[in-house]
């Protein structure tokens, strides 16, 4: 995991009560303000801010991802001195009752699956340019249910799907996780993360409903059903649509 490329997720919704023009004054804050502090701390590669697709209380408004290297570079944002004041900042308004901070766990990246070559070259990265849609899809699993999708899509999903997925009309890439059990904060709301985590890019919610219609993704459930007869009980099953993106 060491060397694997991370990402790390930050997810938040108007607290309960929370007055609408002060929130939109954070929104504000976090894209004129948040993003461009971020693309200053030297380890973070790139930052990409999100809203859901449609609204839905059991999914954060808002997500950003923070892009880095690896898990050392990860590591030094929280001690870094622009990453904790970023943190103080996000702090001050949670305690206004202004913010309620919903996820915030760092996944590693598994597998990556691009349609073209990354601007990288041959680098393997989280990064993915002009894709408006996200879409993440995750379970709750036992120990047992882990190892056995873990073999399964290791073994089929990667080799003999993802081909087929990746020539979808607007599929820009797939992004498989594993959860690092890494956490900067422990007094939020969701502190119980998937193990592993799909993350799918589209251009538009077009391509997005497409690939949800596709003979291709009836295949790979199926192959899916074949090892677990009973299915597999989501997590996390949302689209966002991307606000805004920094680029080193």
């Amino acid at each position: 995991m060491e060397n694997r490329p991370i990402i790390n997720i930050t997810a938040n919704s108007p607290a309960p009560g929370a007055d609408a023009d002060v929130y939109e004054r954070y929104e504000k804050w976090a894209i004129e303000v948040y993003g461009p502090l971020t693309l200053k701390i030297p380890e973070a590669l790139g930052l990409d801010y999100y809203k859901i697709v449609k609204e839905n209380p059991e999914y954060p408004l808002v997500m950003r991802l923070i892009h880095f290297k690896n898990i050392r570079d990860w590591s030094a944002y929280t001690p870094s001195s622009i990453g904790t004041e970023i943190l103080k900042e996000l702090r001050s308004w949670e305690e206004r009752g202004i913010l309620e901070m919903i996820w915030y766990p760092a996944y590693a990246l598994l597998k990556s699956f691009r349609n073209k070559p990354s601007s990288s070259g041959s680098q393997v990265t989280t990064l993915i340019d002009n894709a408006s849609i996200l879409y993440l899809e995750a379970y709750r699993t036992s120990p047992e249910e882990q190892e056995k999708y873990y073999k399964w899509f290791s073994e089929f999903g990667c080799n003999l799907f993802m081909p087929l997925i990746l020539k979808l009309p607007g599929l820009m890439g797939y992004d498989w996780y594993e959860d690092t059990g890494l956490r900067r904060r422990q007094d939020i709301r969701d502190t119980e993360y998937p193990k592993y985590l799909s993350i799918i890019y589209f251009e538009n919610f077009e391509a997005y409903e497409n690939y949800e219609k596709s003979p291709e993704l009836v295949a790979l459930q199926k192959s899916m059903r074949s090892v677990f007869p009973h299915g597999l009980n989501l997590k996390w099953q949302v689209q966002y649509q991307v606000v805004k993106s920094w680029r080193k």
